[in-house]
């Protein structure tokens, strides 16, 4: 597959869900924000980037604190745009915009930005090297640039029973490229390797319990997996749903069936 196909059915994917990318059960996504917005421990007068924003969890989040600052997001997928305006909005967050733009070709002045952010991004391109060198290019020296990402051991073990299903119906399961920085050691490494100094890397574990298996079902089909399940036919797809969650509704406790969300926040300074 080349690259522009690559990047056209990435951008299809997050179109399709962005509609429910806010769903409650994906609530780790505002929890890893709010807890990025705590980590930055921002003085409140910054220019922030935030790149590959979403739904704009990480912007929306950071620009609560910043009585004078602002916050721009940009997003390849304008899907995901439209509902981070409408959060905006509804917020009554006026210290933030959204612009599209892939993050690989940035159309912005250099050392502008105090901080720069990547939620669960740096991941979807191959170079993340390269990725983050970009963005530190965007910022001023001296400016804080910050990066989440899934622990190797979050959604354990519901997305091996996943992926073991998904193979009886002639779907493999595909490389991980978040994988490749789903450690503290590795994700601290890609850091060091783009140049920045003052490198550091914080785990999280911030998991909590499911209702019931539907909601997991939410978790497939609100995020990326879902581009995985949509290459089945529709008999297929109700097949298989059916029996995946009758798997998953077996792990059910008194409190829920339990989530587990690793999140890595990295963090360097630009020299």
């Amino acid at each position: 597959m080349s690259e522009q196909d690559r990047k056209a059915k990435l951008i299809q994917t997050f179109d399709d869900v962005a509609p429910g990318y806010d769903n409650p059960a994906l609530r780790f996504f505002s929890r890893s924000a709010e807890q990025l917005a705590v980590f930055l421990r921002l003085k409140g007068s910054e220019h922030v980037l935030d790149v590959a924003t979403g739904t704009g969890s990480t912007a929306l989040a950071i620009a609560r604190r910043l009585p004078t600052g602002r916050v721009f997001g940009i997003d390849i997928s304008t899907g995901m745009l439209a509902q981070a305006k409408v959060r905006a909005a509804a917020a009554k967050l006026h210290n933030v915009c959204f612009q599209e733009m892939d993050m690989q070709s940035m159309d912005l002045p250099d050392n502008h930005f105090d901080v720069a952010t990547v939620a669960f991004g740096i991941f979807f391109v191959d170079d993340m090297e390269q990725q983050l060198i970009r963005i530190a290019r965007k910022v001023r020296s001296g400016g804080l640039i910050a990066v989440t990402g899934f622990h190797r051991d979050s959604f354990i073990p519901m997305i091996d029973l996943f992926f073991r299903r998904l193979r009886l119906f002639g779907i493999e399961r595909p490389s991980s490229s978040w994988k490749r920085v789903a450690t503290e050691e590795k994700a601290s490494a890609l850091f060091r390797a783009a140049g920045f100094s003052g490198v550091r890397t914080e785990w999280k574990n911030l998991g909590y319990y499911l209702t019931n298996a539907n909601e997991w079902w939410d978790v497939i089909w609100y995020s990326g997996y879902r581009r995985l399940v949509n290459e089945l036919s529709a008999k297929d797809l109700e097949e298989f749903r059916i029996a995946h969650l009758q798997e998953i509704q077996t792990m059910a406790t008194n409190d829920g069936i339990w989530l587990d969300v690793g999140v890595l926040f990295s963090f360097g300074t630009k020299s």
